[in-house]
Parts: structure tokens; sequence; C-alpha cells
């Protein structure tokens, strides 16, 4: 079934997958139009995605998949149309029941990360990736700025269905993250083919061919993109995300900053169980990895001690001369690589040694020990985020309830010596600002 117009309505999304359907239908008759993954050989289906019984949960949600009868017309039950779009607008209408259960009420509208591919333009091909072509282009965002952006560009028809679903999960994860060493996440388009997926455009490319090419960067230089680096994967654990793949070659270098991108493997929680047949980057991996498949955010850590050498060796492969077998058993049997004093203040180099690269992940640091390590020795500044516009009005109201509280309390006299009570220490503290590619496999 082929609809070439449908791209156009607000409430068709592409290829929306199922974990993202549920937050986004959350009353009785919240509906969407979304398409499935293409099967080879097989055309694709459009599915009405509606919410039937929200007390239900996931249960409450119905997917019905359009079919086309023998005269070419749309249909779900026995009536035909000539259109999505006039099969969708009957049952509002109407408010006919679909299949006796559910009735079509509000259409849920394209969200701020669903990006149209008239808002995108690709100017220069920048490379192949593991799903598609890498292109630098301009993206109009939606209040009318243009942002040069970088476009991960995918034909469906050269995809399965659980890269489609990769590239979504990726998407997923990067859209809830914002911070100036993390890869800022423009959107993705899916509502037609090729599948986009859009980023901030980093200037400098990915950091391991930017320190080869530029090996004269002072150590210095390079303790600034080591705390850079820090910085972003210390965000992502408090935001509750494992990234995986820490390595020189998964960062990104722009305007004087390191980024941290590539969440191919990226999980959500503090802990993940790999199976153990699937290929792994082995020379970034700690050793308690190496021998169950566990992620925890101590095995970043150990990653990041890594990227460390990596960076301060101008982007050489750690384990230099050793083959990935070899790799394995000698990190297994405590074998850790030296920094080099020459291009290292060795005082980091001790550190990552002790506190990065220690055998029991109970011995390790996590990343805020990390920033406050380096911030205390080197006498970097903590990152400090922005507020987001919805935080900041939070904080506003904060702020008036505190000065109503203050003339409440002024009102009372100077006799009155109670003090503030607990609660509103509590809604002070809520106000404080807290600091904060493409890869191959072995």
């Amino acid at each position: 079934m082929v609809d070439k117009n449908i791209h156009t309505e607000q409430w068709y999304h592409g290829l929306l997958p199922r974990e993202d359907i549920r937050a986004m239908l959350k009353n009785n008759g919240d509906f969407l139009l979304r398409s499935t993954e293409p099967k080879a050989g097989e055309p694709r289906q459009y599915v009405l995605s509606a919410m039937q019984n929200q007390e239900a949960d996931d249960a409450g949600v119905k997917h019905y998949v359009l079919r086309v009868n023998a005269n070419n017309q749309i249909f779900l039950e026995a009536k035909g149309f000539e259109t999505i779009s006039a099969l969708v607008q009957y049952y509002m209408l109407t408010k006919e029941p679909i299949k006796k259960m559910t009735v079509l009420k509000t259409p849920v509208l394209k969200q701020d990360w669903e990006v149209e591919h008239s808002q995108v333009e690709l100017t220069k091909k920048l490379g192949e990736g593991a799903f598609g072509e890498v292109w630098k282009g301009k993206i109009t965002l939606k209040n009318g700025k243009v942002e040069d952006c970088a476009v991960k560009s995918a034909k469906l028809e050269s995809l399965n269905k659980e890269q489609i679903k990769e590239i979504m999960r990726e998407a997923r994860l990067m859209r809830h993250l914002e911070h100036p060493n993390v890869v800022k996440f423009y959107g993705v388009g899916a509502g037609q083919e090729p599948l986009y997926v859009i980023m901030e455009l980093a200037d400098c490319g990915a950091l391991d061919s930017y320190l080869q090419k530029n090996q004269n960067l002072t150590p210095p230089k390079k303790m600034e993109m080591i705390y850079q680096a820090a910085c972003g994967i210390c965000y992502m654990h408090e935001k509750k995300l494992l990234h995986r793949d820490i390595a020189a070659r998964n960062c990104l270098y722009g305007g004087g900053q390191v980024k941290i991108a590539d969440f191919g493997l990226s999980r959500e929680g503090t802990f993940y169980q790999m199976d153990m047949s699937k290929k792994v980057p082995i020379r970034w991996l700690a050793p308690e990895t190496l021998c169950s498949g566990v992620y925890t955010p101590k095995t970043d850590v150990f990653a990041f001690g890594i990227m460390a050498w990596e960076i301060t060796e101008n982007g050489k492969e750690p384990y230099p001369d050793m083959r990935v077998a070899e790799v394995v058993g000698q990190v297994k049997s405590g074998y850790r690589m030296r920094f080099d004093p020459v291009l290292v203040d060795m005082r980091f180099a001790d550190y990552v040694l002790k506190a990065c690269w220690a055998e029991s992940p109970g011995d390790r640091v996590y990343m805020p020990e990390i920033l406050r390590f380096m911030q205390t020795t080197f006498q970097f500044k903590p990152v400090i985020l922005a507020c987001p516009i919805k935080e900041a009005q939070e904080a506003k109201t904060l702020s008036k309830k505190q000065k109503d509280g203050k003339r409440e309390k002024k009102a009372k006299g100077k006799g009155d010596k109670r003090g503030e009570p607990a609660a509103f220490d509590k809604e002070k503290n809520l106000q404080q600002t807290q600091p904060m590619s493409m890869k191959p496999e072995e």
C-alpha cells in the first residue's frame, strides 16, 4: 500500500516504534498513524494505533493494520476509502467504533524531534557508515533558525527490522540529552525514505582522526579534552545511561569541545548483561566485562581511562602490538598500559591506574569523583548547564514562594524565633544548580 501524500499529515509518524507509542497515547481516543518496517519483497503496511483503555496501560493500546480491498480502496472494516486521510476523517467525525471497541477522538501530532525531510538540505557527503551514508547538511528548525548539521541517511531497503529498531532506539536515547560535551540531537526524519537521523555538526570530525592529524597538541590541551569527555560521560551517568562504547573514535571534536557520540550500544539503567556471542570493542573493555559480559558505570570508567590514554598518545590504538586474544588474556591477568611521562602529567596517569583501572569495580571511582579530582588538581571549572524553560519556570515559582514565606515570617513580629520550617528548606534545595560513527568491532 502506498499513499504518496500521507507524510503531510501531522498525525502520521512514519517508522515510530512501539516503545514510543505508549508515552504518546495518554487518553482514551488518542490516536496516530505509523508505518511498519518493510520486509524483503513486501510492501510497507500502515498501522492505526489508538488508546482504547488508558487504565489498562500497554494492553489498552490497540493496533489496526490498514488493508486494501479488490477495488483498491483502503479499509479497516467493510467500508472502503480512497485515501488514508479520508478513512481517518470518517471515523473521527462519525465516532463509529473500530472493531466495536475503539473511538478515534484526538490525533497525536508530530513531536518536536520528528523532522520533515523538507526541513533538511544535504550539502556534502562525508562518508559511509554501518547503516548508510553520513552527510553534511543544514536543518531549518521549527522556529525558523537554520543550523549546520550532520545527517545519517539510510535507505530502508538496505536495513532489516532489527537495524531500524536499533537506529530508532539510539535516537530515543539521544533526544533526552542536552550537554555541551554530548553531541546534540536535532531529530529523526522517519516519515519518508531515506530514514534520517540529524545531529549537530562537529567541524573537526571524529576525535581519533583529529588527534592523528594534529600531533602537536600540548599536554595541557589534551588534558582539557580528557576533562571535557569526562563531563559528557558524567552527565550520561547522571541520566542513568550506560554508554558501553567509550573510545576516541566515538567522540567528535568541534568548537573546541569534545562531544560524546555514537550511542548504538548505550543502554538505560545502571546494569546491563551482554549476550557473550555479540561482537564488542575488546581493547576498551574492563576485566569483568571480558569475563562475564557485565556493564555498569564502573565499566564506563575503565573505558574512560583507555580513552584518556588514546588522547595522550595522539589517537593511537590501545595495547599497540598486541593481538585481540592477547589483550583479553593480559587484561584479565592484571596488565595495564603505561602513560608516557613526556605526554601527560603523571598525577593524572597515576590516578587513572589506581582509580579507573583497578581490578575490582568496587575499587574504582565514579565519574563525579574523576571530575572533582581534575577540578582540584588542574583547576578545571565545573560545567553549569542552562536551565530548561520548564525547570526555570518551576524555579521562579519556588522563588516567589520563598519571598511570600519571608513576608509571612516578618509579619509575625520580631519575637518569633521559630525560623523556617523543614519543608521550606527542601524547596530551597530544589533550586541549587548542580555542576555537571560508526565504529569498527573486534
